[in-house]
């Protein structure tokens, strides 16, 4: 499995919403759009319902430049990483 982006969590307390935000991040950052091709809005990613290592969970975005709807997949892959794994568009 290849990492399309990936944040690294920096707080003390790694609530399942942590980990969401940091999805959030790495979709909405570079890396991404590099591997994309585009940067995203209105990025959202549902809580993970556990912060153990493995734990998959969904987020979804538009992309800027062709306005599809785009799905994410993202993986806890440390008890302070979070990796998006997987995408693909919805339209």
């Amino acid at each position: 499995m290849t990492a399309i982006a990936l944040f690294s969590l920096t707080s003390c307390s790694r609530s399942s919403t942590d980990f969401a935000k940091a999805a959030e991040t790495a979709i909405g950052g570079a890396d991404a759009a590099r591997v994309i091709g585009q940067e995203f809005t209105g990025i959202y990613c549902e809580d993970p319902g556990s912060t153990s290592e493995g734990v998959t969970f969904s987020c979804a975005g538009q992309g800027k430049t062709d306005g599809k709807r785009y799905k994410f997949t993202a993986t806890i892959t440390s008890s302070s990483r979070v990796e998006i794994t997987d995408y693909k568009a919805v339209e």
